[in-house]
């Protein structure tokens, strides 16, 4: 009997929690956990842009607090931080959000885009394409994905905002 246990247990360890898939290595969640340990905890925004349902690269603004909490802009390309540099984005320096906890973040963008790809089908249209923004609108707020849809033509099929904690979705147009 204990010759089948161990390797159950080890499966066990392999695969995703109950109800949630395991992250996309060229993930929003992967991207996140590329960032420099500085940054994790002041992470303000993450967007791209082309996700199909990974996109090129991930755009992050943080707070670094050894550099004062400035902003900062970095691109996460494949898994590795190709980019890091004082922010040129005024927004970001008077935006009212806050950093995004990240261990509520249990919807990644893989599955964001899949709950994209059943909106733009009930509208009768097929997703090829989708435009991210996760963000966070308070200390005490859920991390919300915003998420813009289009079809292979490039043609806007809506917009959807979903609770990044379970995927609920908050709002459409």
């Amino acid at each position: 009997m204990n010759r089948f246990l161990i390797p159950l247990v080890s499966l066990s360890l392999l695969l995703p929690a109950a109800g949630f898939a395991a992250p996309d290595r060229n993930g929003a969640i992967a991207a996140m956990r590329a960032l420099p340990i500085q940054y994790r905890s002041g992470i303000l925004r993450l967007s791209a842009d082309h996700g199909k349902p990974a996109p090129p690269y991930w755009a992050i603004i943080a707070r670094n607090p050894t550099r004062r909490g400035l902003p900062t802009s970095i691109t996460v390309t494949g898994g590795q931080v190709t980019s890091e540099r004082a922010t040129l984005n005024p927004r970001a320096l008077i935006s009212g959000d806050s950093p995004i906890t990240l261990g509520r973040v249990r919807i990644d963008s893989t599955e964001a885009w899949q709950i994209a790809r059943r909106f733009a089908s009930d509208r009768g249209r097929r997703l090829d394409s989708v435009s991210y923004v996760l963000q966070q609108r308070g200390s005490s707020a859920a991390a919300v994905w915003s998420i813009w849809c289009y079809d292979s033509r490039g043609h806007y099929i809506g917009f959807l905002s979903l609770l990044a904690s379970t995927g609920a979705i908050l709002s459409t147009d």
